[in-house]
């Protein structure tokens, strides 16, 4: 990714302002802002973190003000804020380049000096910034950095207020800690260069945060600035300046100017090193491939899980099963799939995966029936990728039993097996499927009774259990068949439209929710799927004709009433349209499962599938997050991505879907 200034004239509007970049920890926390280094959202930081002893992620280091001095005594700022109705100050217009390659990397020019600033984070969650004097012989100059803090969860702002009491242990050297609320911990930052701290204790008032504005948010926050470091800059010289939380003794780091020209090149090396993988696939599938690892984080258990999307989603049962596969085994690396699944078997309680996991996310819940499904599914395809098969029949085959059995014997909480065999749970008020969104306390697609997409993950999840028992030589388990033989006996009676030669988004007893939405897809996408070949084509028609677009799958039919042509608006008004027409990404990997199975001639279909996702990909992957695919896009419209700019299993699945096609490519 590199963006250059156009030299015709100067851009006072912020350019790139709708573009943001990301790193992360591994751990669940991050730093991102948009390209010009203005924050837009109340997400945006250099330092976003979970914390012991508090739920969720905390905004701590929000960013620096950069002051620039040359040696005639010119000040400029390189930073840039929005405040009502302007700018301030303007230090894109100083930008000259911006580049993602080893690490995010600006450049900019004032007069004759050339700066350069990288910022990456590591595995300490830490935060590292590196300025460069790049300019040529005696073109010193003086940078003064000044940290802005919010410290505060990432979902609420911060105003000035009496219970911020500033302290900082030491005002000169290489170490410091600083104290800003009595029931938190401190901030420590380490500078390559000795200096001095100047204290200021100022609060910046009133900056927005335009993209808060737009989703109907409060948008208007006070930052504090505790004071200031200074170094001098000559030609060819850098400092680097860390911040993180005093997870460690860092004064055991000895010498500190060479600790963190260490981190800064052993960091470099092992990103240069990424950078070359995945060399076969084309460029944009392969920077898809290299950002998937920022999903992976290990909790506070421990254990490696999955983001569901940044900046604000944590770790989500449901999200990571569908993401896992494209983001480990997909990647190369199927032994983390398998750490991943071994970890969720301990979270399943009644056959349920929890919808939402605690740390990063902020809270737990167990109001999903479909994540025990997707793992059953998720184990599925690792098992079929030839990788660790003895490992999932020892470890990963007894969760499975667990789900299969508590939805067999009516374990799972409000959910029953219909006398056609179908699962069965949820009322008008509850949002039980991955279509959960709310409107005051309603949900606004109640889908109460069978879903289409739950069936099929049941029957799937039966079918693979009777294949684990049989490959294992253990006891044939008569229900979990007879099951699936009811299932296979009555789906098409009671899902399948007749007249418009699709199936039904959910059905009871003696009715059909005749909705036209993707999730009939898992019908024909899944390894053991419930259509025929010949039907499946007729289904084909109907949702290439009514819901694929450029970018993903609508969630309903245009030409349904309730169709929503665009996302946007207030909260309410967003999770009205959230399920209601929406294009959403993701769905484009079952989407791929079911056109292939359905295909003739699965090469041509495959080729033609390639264009789709190159093309999209090549438009979308630099436009708002740099390097990731956005969570979702507008049901009429689909050009600019909207919800999170990095979700998890947008990437993931189109990952998997480009591996299943370069395999049919390379087949005989």
């Amino acid at each position: 990714m590199k963006l250059t200034k156009k030299n015709d004239t100067k851009d006072y509007s912020a350019p790139w302002l709708e573009k943001e970049w990301l790193e992360t920890d591994g751990k669940g926390g991050y730093c991102s802002m948009t390209v010009p280094s203005c924050c837009t959202r109340k997400y945006h930081g250099l330092l976003v973190v979970p914390m012991e002893k508090f739920e969720g992620r905390y905004v701590l280091l929000s960013g620096y003000e950069i002051l620039i001095t040359d040696k005639d005594g010119t000040s400029v700022r390189l930073d840039t804020n929005q405040f009502p109705g302007t700018f301030h100050p303007c230090g894109f217009q100083y930008l000259e380049k911006f580049e993602k390659k080893i690490f995010p990397e600006w450049n900019y020019k004032i007069k004759d000096i050339l700066i350069s600033i990288e910022i990456f984070m590591t595995q300490e969650s830490r935060v590292y910034f590196k300025v460069t004097n790049k300019s040529k012989k005696n073109n010193s100059f003086k940078v003064e950095l000044s940290p802005a803090i919010s410290y505060r969860n990432s979902h609420v702002l911060t105003l000035e207020n009496g219970d911020l009491s500033f302290s900082i242990d030491n005002n000169s050297g290489n170490l410091f800690g600083m104290k800003f609320y009595e029931n938190m911990p401190k901030l420590y930052f380490m500078t390559s260069e000795k200096t001095e701290f100047n204290q200021k204790k100022i609060w910046v008032k009133n900056r927005e945060y335009v993209r808060e504005m737009e989703r109907g948010f409060s948008f208007t926050e006070d930052c504090y600035v505790p004071g200031s470091f200074t170094f001098n800059l000559k030609s060819g010289d850098n400092i680097i300046i860390s911040a993180g939380l005093a997870t460690d003794d860092y004064s055991n780091a000895g010498n500190i100017n060479e600790y963190l020209n260490n981190v800064y090149l052993k960091e470099k090396i092992k990103r240069d090193a990424l950078s070359k993988c995945f060399a076969d696939d084309p460029e944009v599938i392969r920077v898809l491939k290299q950002e998937a690892r920022h999903f992976l984080a290990r909790n506070r258990d421990k254990n490696l899980s999955i983001i569901a999307g940044y900046p604000w989603f944590g770790e989500w049962g449901r999200d990571t099963m569908i993401s896992l596969n494209g983001i480990t085994a997909c990647c190369g690396k199927p032994e983390e799939g398998l750490e991943i699944l071994k970890a969720y078997a301990s979270y399943i309680k009644d056959g349920l995966l929890p919808n939402t996991l605690g740390g990063s996310q902020g809270f737990e819940s167990y109001n999903s029936i479909d994540a025990g499904l997707l793992y059953v599914w998720a184990a599925q395809l690792l098992w079929q990728s030839g990788e660790n098969k003895k490992e999932i029949a020892t470890y990963i085959f007894p969760a499975i039993e667990k789900i299969i059995r508590a939805y067999l014997d009516g374990k799972v909480p409000g959910l029953r097996i219909s006398n056609n065999g179908f699962p069965e749970a949820g009322d008008g008020n509850t949002q039980l499927t991955w279509m959960d969104a709310t409107v005051y306390e309603k949900p606004v697609t109640p889908r109460n009774g069978s879903p289409v997409e739950i069936t099929a993950l049941f029957y799937n999840a039966l079918k693979f259990y009777l294949e684990l028992l049989s490959a294992s030589n253990m006891d044939f388990d008569k229900k979990a068949l007879d099951t699936a033989v009811i299932i296979e006996k009555n789906f098409m009676k009671y899902y399948f439209i007749s007249e418009g030669e699709y199936l039904a988004d959910v059905v009871g007893d003696s009715w059909q929710d005749r909705s036209l939405r993707p999730n009939m897809l898992f019908a024909l996408a899944l390894p053991y799927p419930l259509v025929d070949v010949k039907t499946g084509k007729k289904i084909m028609k109907v949702v290439e004709r009514e819901l694929l677009t450029s970018s993903g799958l609508r969630t309903l039919s245009p030409s349904d009433s309730r169709f929503c042509s665009f996302y946007h608006g207030d909260g309410a008004r967003r999770d009205g349209s959230y399920h209601q027409g929406t294009v959403w990404p993701w769905l484009l990997g079952i989407y791929v499962d079911a056109a292939l199975f359905c295909a003739d001639k699965k090469k041509v279909k495959a080729a033609g599938i390639e264009k789709i996702l190159l093309a999209f990909l090549k438009k979308h992957i630099d436009n708002e997050g740099i390097g990731f695919v956005s969570e979702i896009f507008d049901g009429k419209d689909p050009c600019g991505g909207k919800g999170t700019y990095a979700q998890a299993w947008s990437s993931a699945e189109i990952i998997r879907a480009w591996e299943k096609i370069k395999k049919i490519k390379n087949s005989s």
